[in-house]
């Protein structure tokens, strides 16, 4: 008799990663319209959640022992005078907060006429790689979204929502200056990505 305990396999970890390759993969190889449909939906999420820097880290210290939930833990000011918030969802809106169509579309043709974010200037997209993208995400959140450490805003804690962390400090002068460059960026790298995603995914067979 083998004494040895028999081991379950581990569980594939399931991330944006994995969702954004199996979506991939349903598109170029599966044959159900359906199928195909949602996937498309997913992608045109997933490629911009990946490029959002708070969705692709989780902060660890003595204040978040059980981690920071991409910033949702961290409470923060805009200004003095402002409501406090939690640190994803001031990275969430820092482009725009609008639901406005014509709003929405005429922001996005200003990112697209900035000279600084002509194709040919965003040296970024030569990484094509899933995970390329995951990657600056984490090394803007790490350096930039949380100050090299996590020192900025201060914690939720048994809260149910930042608005009532009334002594949620405001942000250091400049930060939203850059959070909102930095944003702009991620928006139009998004844009030129998910467009050429697109084209290698539905491209008809000759």
């Amino acid at each position: 008799m083998d004494n040895h305990r028999a081991h379950k396999p581990e569980p594939e970890s399931v991330n944006i990663l994995t969702a954004m390759a199996e979506n991939q993969r349903i598109l170029l190889n599966d044959n159900d319209p359906s199928r195909k449909v949602i996937a498309l939906a997913w992608l045109f999420h997933l490629v911009g959640d990946i490029h959002q820097p708070l969705h692709a880290v989780q902060l660890f210290t003595l204040d978040y022992p059980n981690g920071d939930r991409g910033g949702n833990q961290i409470c923060i000011r805009v200004t003095q005078a402002g409501q406090p918030l939690n640190l994803h969802r001031f990275w969430d809106g820092a482009i725009t907060s609008s639901s406005k169509l014509t709003r929405l579309r005429n922001e996005a043709t200003a990112l697209r006429n900035r000279r600084e974010f002509q194709r040919s200037q965003l040296t970024e997209l030569a990484s094509t790689g899933f995970e390329s993208w995951a990657r600056e995400s984490f090394e803007i959140a790490t350096k930039i979204a949380y100050r090299n450490g996590g020192r900025i805003g201060i914690p939720k804690g048994g809260n149910r929502d930042c608005r009532e962390v009334q002594t949620a400090p405001v942000l250091p002068v400049g930060y939203v200056h850059n959070a909102s460059w930095i944003a702009d960026r991620r928006m139009i790298l998004a844009r030129y990505r998910l467009a050429d995603l697109l084209t290698r995914v539905t491209r008809i067979p000759d």
